[in-house]
């Protein structure tokens, strides 16, 4: 295959993707094969600077996954220093008789994202040239790609992105495992009397509240917990590896400081959740079900409060309507 039809068939590979981690995968591979480097990732911080997740890609075609105990060598952190400090765009520094390659995939408040790339040989002019090309693309596609998948009032995670990220759920490929007493939560979140807000405030007051309590969840939740808007005032949140007293906690919290919004002549606003356990044994509708008669519990006993599925389980008050995941092909 010639250089310029290698190159297009990478670029179609860009732009065929549909998934975030699957068009970060596709440029690893791409980076691969121009390159042949010992090692390639995409590392992401988060706005504190902690490593929230790395995508790596070896010689072997496995790509690798880490969302917790992310190592970031001083020297690594040092060159990200340099290029934040002076506003550069890539850096190349050479140690021990090899080259690593820095450049900038995102930055913004809430996380900066970086290309590394680790090299025997220092990229040649023509080489350099084609990952510039490359990763321009990449970006621009990934912006499509993002417009795609996010609400465009709140900035959050939209219901159809929220579709694909379960099926990801039940292909182990988002979630970590669970180990001892931690699990992965799915909580559905509904703005309590929102009704209210509308009819006394007006549809664009009603959107202020929105943006508002997405801010709220951003600034509460981890950079990779997951969160949707789903619909209307209700919101989705996907969260990993935490107990269950964590899990609590963290939804706590956000109530908090909900009710701390100050908005004129609006009473504080108060948020109602249920909460049940991802299980990948269990159907996601199932799942759903079981958030939703949590949320309709905190909603029918007072408003303002977290309802786990598992206490209105053991009090007697759930209906049972489980469908495991053998039972319903999903594919």
């Amino acid at each position: 295959m010639s250089i310029s039809n290698n190159i297009l068939h990478h670029i179609e590979n860009f732009t065929s993707q549909r998934d975030k981690e699957l068009l970060a995968f596709s440029l690893l591979k791409s980076i691969r094969d121009i390159l042949n480097p010992i090692r390639t990732s995409i590392l992401t911080l988060n706005g504190q600077d902690e490593p929230t997740m790395e995508i790596s890609l070896s010689n072997s075609e496995s790509c690798e996954y880490r969302y917790q105990d992310i190592r970031v060598p001083e020297s690594t952190r040092a060159s990200l220093d340099y290029i934040n400090t002076w506003h550069l765009d890539e850096l190349m520094k050479a140690h021990d008789d090899q080259y690593t390659s820095f450049h900038v995939l995102q930055q913004s408040r809430q996380q900066n994202q970086y290309l590394i790339i680790t090299l025997d040989n220092k990229p040649s002019r023509s080489e350099s040239y084609i990952i510039k090309g490359m990763l321009s693309i990449y970006s621009n596609f990934s912006s499509l790609l993002a417009e795609a998948q996010t609400d465009e009032l709140t900035g959050l995670m939209n219901r159809k992105t929220f579709e694909e990220s379960i099926v990801k759920l039940y292909q182990g490929t988002a979630f970590t495992d669970e180990n001892d007493n931690r699990a992965n939560w799915i909580a559905i979140i509904d703005i309590d009397n929102f009704k209210l807000i509308n009819d006394s405030a007006g549809h664009l007051y009603g959107d202020e509240v929105l943006i508002h309590i997405s801010r709220v969840l951003q600034q509460t939740f981890r950079q990779d917990d997951m969160l949707f808007r789903f619909g209307g005032e209700e919101f989705v949140v996907m969260m990993r590896d935490l107990t269950r007293e964590e899990c609590k906690q963290m939804l706590d919290e956000l109530l908090s400081n909900v009710q701390s919004i100050v908005m004129n002549n609006l009473d504080p606003i108060t948020l109602s959740a249920g909460v049940c356990e991802f299980q990948k044994d269990t159907f996601h509708v199932t799942l759903m079900d079981q958030a939703d008669q949590a949320l309709y519990y905190s909603k029918q006993n007072g408003r303002n409060r977290v309802t786990f599925y598992e206490e209105i389980v053991a009090a007697g008050l759930a209906k049972s309507n489980e469908v495991t995941h053998g039972d319903i092909d999903l594919f």
